[in-house]
């Protein structure tokens, strides 16, 4: 309940900030701590990448070695709290970084922390919002209802209406410690990149800015109102999802206050259970909830933890109502990675390792000049072993085994995960293991093939059959006319630059003088009509392939394989 000031206390003071010499200690002790980290994980990885490329697959990562690092880092990020707490949960969904065992160190890592004091809380709404807490909220409790590493929640009612609100306070020093771990971070990557080989390890400095750039936009609380009424707006027509209001004339850098959500945390099973909720569906919704925000809207949550998301009952024959709570860590893809992306996906549900693998290629997962085809073998194999399991069914099986598939894939074929793929990975990660508690029946290829018949114009019942032939001999068409003119281009400079030595062959001595004079008696004195006309027949042909394998467009596409015909009709009309 809330205990305001009494009467004729002032405001409280600001927050102290560190002096020079406690910042030179943590830079210090941060930077001892991921230096250590980070290159034990660098040197087991490089030492299995090159075990591999000699032919001995039997080697792998010493979990050992690497759980006794990370135990020493797991204590010393929850003492230091804040930007280590951000920094091990991100490591804890790298699995191209991390064998399974280790991750799971990471992983019990909560962002959780005790609350800064009231008084705090009350400083920042009276110096973000500029008026008196009383004017603003006629109730304010003073526990929290969540503390997390870098803000807290409290909840409150307004004074002006009446309505009670979930109010977000940024932790006292959020802003500097963020800086000096950062800076810290910066310094220890620098230092390693200057010694590894990055055949064996990921893009460090690319994972950094995409870490640190996350991190920046958790820190302001405008931009986190502006993620929720996005999200608001990319779900104002599905009744199933709910984004709570955000109240814009109580929103600052540091306090944030949106309509209280009122619901059951979406891991309380004893709950869910006890509302007569359909758990199954449940999961079914919220798996169903991403597809949409990764294939469609290219926007996501990227901290689906159970934390953030509550479901509430609804109207009767309607199911139960997803809400999600906490914009800071949103997520976007590009029209390229949204592509790729969906044939990922499709590839999954049709069994096809190869198209998988290319579009896992395109978006950056498989080291440039790796060799595919035992990329694409492993692939088979992983599919065919798991394809088609419930959740249980996976969760069930003898876990050494599964390990040393995913290991082989991520340390033996030099698989990693880009870093604009990071926090897509951690979503992906969090909310399989949400699914899987909600309901082990749960089975993602069956969920995935309704909705990819649903929202992606497709017929999923003969894919098997259909889908993947076509795919494969278009894929393979395509992907030869499209990098021709690239490649002509090339072929053009090493010409001019005199790298490229030309013989010609004729029927006799004089072939090529009488094909030369066979143009020239058609009136195309260079020769070049012909290309001309095999140039536009191959470019309509190509742009046909793109839209039917790229968007699928198939009116667009038609149209460009109908040029391509009329093309070829004028040619033998004209010859």
């Amino acid at each position: 309940m809330l205990l305001f000031r009494k009467k004729g206390h002032s405001m409280p003071t600001k927050t102290p900030r560190f002096n020079r010499l406690f910042q030179i200690v943590r830079f210090l002790r941060v930077a001892r701590l991921l230096l250590w980290t980070i290159w034990v994980m660098y040197r087991e990885r490089r030492r299995v990448v090159r075990a591999h490329a000699h032919g001995d697959y039997t080697e792998g990562p010493n979990s050992d070695v690497l759980i006794e690092v990370l135990v020493a880092f797991r204590e010393t990020a929850v003492e230091l709290g804040v930007l280590m707490i951000k920094l091990g949960q991100f490591l804890s969904s790298r699995a191209d970084l991390l064998p399974e065992k280790a991750l799971g160190i990471l992983s019990s890592l909560q962002d959780e922390m005790p609350p800064a004091p009231f008084e705090h809380v009350m400083y920042m709404i009276e110096s973000e919002l500029g008026k008196p807490v009383e004017e603003v909220f006629s109730i304010l409790e003073r526990k929290s209802t969540a503390a997390a590493s870098l803000g807290q929640v409290h909840k409150a009612v307004l004074a002006s209406t009446g309505e009670t609100v979930a109010v977000k306070i940024q932790r006292p020093n959020s802003d500097q410690l963020v800086r000096m771990d950062l800076s810290a971070l910066k310094f220890v990557i620098w230092i390693i990149t200057r010694f590894v080989d990055k055949n064996h390890f990921v893009d460090l400095m690319g994972v950094y800015h995409e870490f640190k750039r996350t991190v920046y936009e958790e820190l302001d609380y405008v931009r986190e109102a502006a993620n929720a009424r996005r999200f608001k707006e990319m779900f104002k027509d599905d009744p199933m999802i709910y984004i709570p209001r955000v109240y814009d004339q109580y929103v600052s850098r540091r306090v944030l206050v949106l309509e209280w959500i009122d619901g059951i945390k979406i891991n309380d099973y004893a709950a869910l259970d006890a509302a007569g909720i359909d758990r199954l569906e449940v999961a079914k919704r919220t798996v169903c909830a991403y597809f949409y925000q990764f294939f469609v809207a290219g926007f996501f949550h990227a901290d689906p933890h159970p934390g953030n998301i509550f479901v509430k009952k609804g109207s009767t024959g309607h199911g139960p109502i997803i809400a999600f709570v906490d914009f800071g860590m949103v997520g976007s893809l590009t029209k390229h990675m949204k592509r790729f992306m969906k044939e990922v996906f499709l590839a999954y549900i049709t069994r096809d390792s190869r198209a998988l693998v290319h579009a896992l290629s395109q978006l950056g997962f498989i080291n440039e000049g790796a060799n595919f085809a035992p990329i694409e073998r492993a692939m088979s194999l992983m599919m065919e072993r798991y394809h088609g399991m419930t959740l249980g069914e996976v969760s069930e099986l003898e876990i050494p085994e599964m390990v040393q598939d995913v290991e082989y894939l991520l340390y033996g074929q030099q698989l990693h995960i880009p870093a604009q793929f990071a926090f897509t990975g951690r979503a992906v990660g969090t909310l399989v293991g949400v699914s899987t508690g909600l309901a082990p029946e749960f089975n993602f290829v069956e969920v995935a093939t309704r909705y990819a018949r649903k929202f992606l114009g497709f017929d999923v019942k003969n894919m098997e059959q259909t889908l993947k032939q076509l795919f494969n001999q278009l894929l393979d068409v395509g992907r030869v006319l499209l990098t021709l003119p690239r490649s002509l281009e090339q072929v053009i400079r090493r010409l001019e630059a005199g790298q490229i030595e030309v013989k010609l062959a004729s029927n006799g001595p004089n072939g090529w003088k009488r094909l030369h004079e066979s143009g020239r008696s058609n009136g195309d004195p260079s020769g070049m009509r012909g290309f001309a006309w095999l140039f536009m027949f191959v470019a309509s042909l190509a742009g046909g392939i793109f839209l039917l394998t790229d968007s699928h467009q198939f009116i667009a596409a038609w149209f460009c394989f109908g040029l391509a015909g009329l093309i070829t009709s004028a040619v033998l009309m004209k010859s």
